[in-house]
This record gives structure tokens, sequence and C-alpha cells, in this order.
């Protein structure tokens, strides 16, 4: 079911939470909601879960008005970033301590947590003896989402569920989140603070500034079409050149590999990491298309499987990326135009 969110308002005494909040959640559909700290994403999905109770506006699941609902009664499950698992109850008991509560006959509750565990990817085989603490960090993460799953619910929310877990283990929970809430049709929605986890996972990104919706929509709508300078930062690396243009100051957004370098000698592309300048529109040259500034490479970082050059530009610095060695020395700094966002400043 889609959720619709209409005039929602929460406030800490005099501090508002999440302000005036109007949005659709897509039916059956993978929402991320995503921000910096504080930004009212984690107050949002609390209200939603009926964990918090709305000062103002009303939320809808489909047709369903929920907004004074209860958590038990808005028929959603939630999955916590620190996973919330009993320890002193076995695997079985605490994926299947929901269908205990709904009162679902002994037989049908173990083949129903069995089914779910399966689902995760894990081993069933002595879940009747084993404990949440004989289990990895990832581990316990997806028997905290098979215990919100077995109780069928029409909507899952999980609030920031693998921050506590490794880069690695992460990546591979991604898909495996993604693939299991596609497999149960369930309208799902995501809270993370991680912007490239919103934007791999969900089919709807809801980014959060100051309790309020900065902008919405699908994330190749959200990363390449930023209507503010605070979108174009948050999502995604971004290098940002602020150029005083016409008596105007406005500022130049870049995307994580817009930016080419070309040393004296070798021409070679690269990730540029970041570059915030205030330098004037008359010092750049423009050309075919692209705008073109002197750099100086000053010092390299080997990172494994490729180098990181610092390249100082009029006294600010940017770091690229390259997998050969280079030598210190000038460089040129190539920005395709057709790659940048202006928003005024």
């Amino acid at each position: 079911m889609g959720i619709y969110i209409e005039g929602l308002t929460k406030a800490y005494g005099k501090k508002r939470g999440i302000t005036d909040i109007n949005i659709h959640l897509p039916e059956g559909g993978l929402t991320a909601i995503v921000g910096p700290s504080g930004c009212g994403k984690t107050t949002l999905l609390r209200t939603l879960a009926g964990f918090h109770t709305a000062d103002e506006g009303r939320i809808l699941f489909g047709s369903r008005d929920v907004t004074r609902i209860s958590p038990q009664g808005r028929k959603a499950a939630m999955v916590f970033q620190h996973y919330a698992l009993w320890p002193h109850m076995t695997v079985a008991d605490n994926v299947g301590y929901g269908l205990r509560l709904q009162k679902v006959p002994a037989k049908e509750r173990e083949r129903r947590v069995r089914e779910v565990l399966e689902r995760v990817e894990i081993d069933t085989s002595d879940i009747g003896a084993r404990y949440p603490q004989h289990y990895s960090g990832g581990q316990q993460q997806r028997i905290a989402l098979a215990r919100a799953l077995v109780v069928q619910p029409e909507v899952l929310l999980l609030d920031e569920p693998l921050s506590n877990l490794d880069a690695k283990v992460r990546q591979r929970l991604r898909i495996g989140i993604r693939s299991i809430q596609q497999s149960f049709g369930i309208t799902a929605v995501y809270v993370t603070h991680d912007q490239e986890e919103a934007l791999s996972m969900a089919d709807y990104v809801i980014l959060m500034n100051d309790g309020k919706v900065e902008q919405a929509g699908t994330p190749e709508e959200i990363y390449r079409k930023p209507s503010t300078y605070f979108t174009a930062q948050f999502l995604g690396e971004s290098h940002t050149l602020t150029l005083k243009y016409q008596g105007k100051p406005q500022r130049l957004v870049l995307r994580s590999g817009d930016a080419l370098v070309t040393p004296v000698v070798d021409e070679w592309g690269t990730n540029a990491e970041t570059l915030e300048r205030s330098i004037a529109h008359e010092e750049v040259i423009e050309e075919d298309g692209s705008w073109v500034m002197e750099g100086e490479i000053r010092h390299h970082l080997f990172m494994g499987s490729y180098y990181r050059y610092m390249v100082e530009i009029q006294g600010q610095s940017m770091f690229v990326d390259d997998d050969r060695l280079l030598k210190p020395g000038s460089c040129k700094v190539t920005i395709p135009t057709e790659k940048a966002y202006w928003f005024d400043i």
C-alpha cells in the first residue's frame, strides 16, 4: 500500500523536528529518507511507526488513517539500528515473538519462523538452541529483519539498519534487504544518513534538511537534476566553485568524475573529489564548452588500488584519484560546462 503524509508536523517543546511534510510514498517500493544528522528523518520514521504522536497533519496507510492509532495497530514492523534482539531468547523465540502475541498456533508459528529465516539466509538447523550473541553482526541484522517480516506487515520501517556493520557486510546486506523487500512486495521506508546507500537501494528518495523535504524523486532525478544547492552538495561527491559572474556571486557544483586534470606530459581522466574555490569569472578561460584553469600537482597518497593527488589551483586544493603514479608539476583542470549546475548565492 502507498503511504500518504499530509501536513505532518512534530515538535519537541519549542524545537520542531519536522514541519508541514506533504508527500506520497509509492506502493510496494522502497523509499529512502536521507539527510544530515538532526534533519528530522528519524522523527519522521518514528511518527510513521506511531512511536511519536503527530502535533499536526495526518498519515494514511492506503486509505486507512493511522495518525492516532497505536504502533501495534498500524500493521507496520520496524527494524532498528541496534537489532533489538532479546539476548535471553533463542533465535527461534526472537523471530516468533510477534506471532506468539498474535496467538498463532505453535506448529504454524514454527513453520513461518523457519520459512522467513531461510529467506534471509540463516541456517535453521539449530535455531531453537542458539542465541543472538552466537551470530555475527550481519547475521543478527538478518535475524532482526526476519522478526519484522514474519508477522507479514503491510509497511516495513528500517532505521539505519546497516550503520553498525563494516563496509563489505553493508554492501552485501544492501542487496539482501532490497531483494527481500521486492520478493515480499512490502512498502518499505528506509532511513539512512548514507547518500550512496539511499541512491543504490531506493525506488524513491526523500532528502530532508532542517525538518523539511528539500527534494524528492527517483534516485536518478534527485542526483542528476538537483533543484537546490543543498541537494547538489549532499548527494554524491561534489566539487564547488564560487564564481563572481556579471556582478552577482554564483556557485557552480560539479559531480564526481566531471573534472578532468591534464598533466603537461600525459593526458588522463580522473575522479576529482572536492574543489571549493572563490575565483573571478574573468580568470577562467572558456574552451570548447569547458572551463580551463592552471594547477599544480603537489602531493600524492597511495590508496591501494589507486593514487590520490592533491592539486593546487590559485591557492586552493582539490583531490584527484588515478591508478597511475605521476610526478608533481604543472597541470590544467578542465571542467565540462554541460556537467555543471548553477545556483545563486
